[in-house]
């Protein structure tokens, strides 16, 4: 089909699979598998190309693949966001080791929603603070 392995993960493919199109990515984990393009056409080339090599489920939008949830938003103006969250994973092990929300010590993060990542802004830690880590 003319994927190629990513540098940075050998379980990613991507590639151009029409010519003039956007780029394909396929994510293969064991069994199982998640695609993505920009463009319906190209997705639907790549089902119709890989059901004739092998037999597939197509299930629609992921909803769950290797602990990660992902939540679908269509947006009034046409677009379309998804959020990833392993929140039902930590739930799940959290509950595996007999933790209970009674027995957890909780403290924040520094990461302030809405900022990527590496744009939070650091805020000085007193003494006191800084002995608790």
């Amino acid at each position: 089909m003319g994927l190629h392995s990513s540098s940075t993960s050998p379980c990613l493919f991507t590639g151009i699979l029409i010519e003039g199109e956007p780029p394909f990515y396929l994510e293969i984990y064991v069994d199982d598998i998640i695609y993505f393009s920009s463009s319906d056409k190209v997705e639907h080339y790549f089902e119709e190309t890989f059901s004739k090599l092998w037999q597939v489920d197509f299930m629609g939008l992921v909803t769950h693949f290797l602990g990660i949830e992902f939540n679908w938003c269509y947006h009034s103006d046409g677009n379309l966001s998804v959020s990833l969250t392993q929140q039902s994973f930590a739930e799940t092990l959290i509950d595996s080791f007999g933790f209970s929300s009674t027995c957890v010590s909780t403290f924040t993060s520094p990461y302030c929603s809405g900022f990527p990542v590496d744009a939070v802004p650091t805020q000085p830690m007193d003494s006191v603070d800084h002995e608790k880590l």
